[in-house]
């Protein structure tokens, strides 16, 4: 028996030819996702430099779609031989598209283990070649569609493969999302904080003596390639100096190499850090996102000095989101970049899966510590987590310290109780979020009293607050010697925490020891005008 097969170019410009071809683009451009480690030498290598991969992408995508059209008109395409010559190119084009992408992938010429790489980077993405070739059984098994549905599906389908080629060259807006926070950290030490859109390696540039220098965000030689960035750098450093940070984004990383986008960079800022004898410190608390309404509370008051962060600036749970927008920008919007802040943690900062950004991202060397600033200290106490309701700690928040909590304020208060006591000249601030430490209404546990003795042995002159949601000054009594401020923030009804009033607290601290307490809200209202002197 004698069988008689015959191929010819002819049988290409078929439904089942057209869709065969259409595979094979199909394949080129998941091939050519797959290869992202290759982009960074592609341009060294081809003609068109870093355009050649957009073009690869561009000519695969042509062959998919003239592919698709002959597949929803093979009937009468196949009988045009200029409509056929057309086809035959591109046919031809996809198999040389998909050669050359198997031949990048898999490295042919070079053995077992390049085999296995490519292998090893096509298994992710073999979800993308399924779907594409699925679309158009549509149009392969049922071509008595009437006309719209077949544009329909044609269209449908040539986005579905067309978008997520061109998606990843797309210009995507790269900008700095907030401006440079700078926050004393202690130890004559600055963070200098900031947050691009996308992700992206960063640097800090400012002027010394000896001329401009450039400081990365690294961690030992590894550059962090996250949308938050911060640098550690001496107070001098910075002090009466100009500086600037700038960013290159990040694209896509691969285990050897990145391929990185445009270039972008802040303006430059003259940062005043240097210490005066009489300070105007900004106070505020319990933000929970409402920035407008702290900026307008703030515009109340001269330009301060130094900024107060005493927590709860994040809205709910934290999210990268709450770091850059009610963290970073807001503090940034609040100094201008040009002075520097003191960041307290809150309760609030302490829910959620990003919570702990906030004290990696930040740059902070401890979520309790002290800072000297002349003959100004303060000791920043770390209340975020005295969050009790019903006598018992909050446990249905992840991540939360809950049963062994008292430990970790044990650990806390063997820290303040073991700091030498400070000079008698020195001006001594506390700062925490929650007031009393524990988080307590009892003191079964004995924590809070040993927080307002430890703080009295260091001449706490005056303790800074939040977390109540109230505007209060009290007195000192018998267990503590001194008195506190409640910063008011916003009203404590929750139904206006975005609407409603805000308030913020100026500690306007002459040399002499006087420290005037201003408060505004934010609709312009003073609602406090309290005066005490601290030595």
């Amino acid at each position: 028996m004698k069988t008689n097969i015959k191929f010819s170019a002819r049988s290409w410009h078929t439904r089942t030819g057209a869709y065969v071809f259409y595979s094979v683009a199909a394949l080129a451009a998941v091939c050519l996702y797959s290869c992202k480690w290759a982009y960074y030498w592609i341009p060294d290598m081809y003609p068109l430099g870093n355009k050649f991969v957009p073009a690869m992408f561009c000519a695969i995508g042509v062959c998919a779609v003239c592919n698709l059209i002959f597949l929803l008109g093979a009937e009468k395409f196949n009988k045009n031989r200029a409509l056929c010559a057309v086809h035959t190119v591109f046919c031809i084009l996809a198999g040389a598209l998909c050669g050359f992408t198997l031949f990048l992938m898999f490295g042919l010429d070079k053995g077992f283990s390049a085999l296995g790489h490519g292998v090893e980077i096509f298994i992710p993405n073999l979800h993308y070649l399924w779907i594409t070739m699925g679309l158009p059984f549509v149009l392969l098994f049922y071509p008595n569609l009437k006309k719209p549905a077949r544009i329909a599906c044609a269209v449908l389908i040539s986005l579905a493969v067309l978008l997520p080629m061109g998606i990843p060259f797309l210009p995507a807006p790269f900008k700095i999302s907030a401006q440079p926070l700078v926050l004393d950290i202690g130890g004559d030490q600055y963070s200098v904080v900031f947050a691009t859109s996308n992700r992206s390696i960063a640097y800090l540039d400012y002027e010394d003596v000896g001329g401009k220098v450039t400081v990365p965000d690294e961690t030992f030689g590894r550059m962090n390639t996250e949308r938050i960035h911060h640098f550690v750098v001496p107070r001098d450093a910075l002090n009466g100096n100009s500086y600037s940070v700038r960013a290159v984004e990040v694209k896509d990383s691969m285990k050897t190499d990145a391929m990185y986008g445009g270039e972008i960079s802040s303006v430059v800022y003259h940062f005043k850090g240097e210490y005066k004898d009489s300070q105007n410190i900004l106070l505020a608390s319990d933000m929970h996102g409402m920035t407008d309404q702290l900026l307008a509370a703030a515009a109340n008051f001269p330009q301060p000095d130094l900024f107060l962060m005493l927590g709860d600036f994040a809205s709910v749970f934290v999210e990268e989101r709450d770091i850059i927008d009610y963290i970073i920008a807001a503090g940034a919007d609040v100094t201008g970049s040009e002075i520097p802040a003191i960041f307290v943690r809150g309760n609030h900062e302490v829910y959620g899966e990003a919570a702990e950004l906030v004290y990696a991202g930040l740059g902070l060397n401890n979520v309790y510590y002290q800072v000297q600033r002349g003959k100004y200290l303060f000791t920043v106490n770390d209340g975020g987590s005295s969050d009790w309701r019903g006598g018992k700690m909050v446990t249905s928040y992840p991540g939360t310290v809950c049963q062994e909590f008292d430990r970790y304020r044990e650990r806390q208060l063997e820290w303040l109780e073991a700091l030498p006591v400070p000079p008698a000249d020195t001006f001594h601030f506390a700062a925490i979020h929650h007031p009393s430490f524990s988080g307590r209404s009892d003191e079964s546990d004995g924590l809070r009293t040993r927080f307002f003795a430890a703080l009295s042995r260091l001449g706490a002159d005056l303790q800074l607050s939040g977390h109540t949601h109230t505007l209060e000054f009290i007195e000192p009594n018998e267990e503590r010697l001194f008195p506190l401020l409640i910063e008011g923030g916003p009203t404590n009804d929750e139904a206006t925490m975005k609407n409603g009033d805000y308030r913020c607290v100026m500690a306007q601290v002459s040399a002499d020891g006087t420290v005037r307490l201003l408060a505004y809200t934010s609709a312009g209202e003073q609602v406090m005008d309290q005066t005490l002197v601290i030595s």
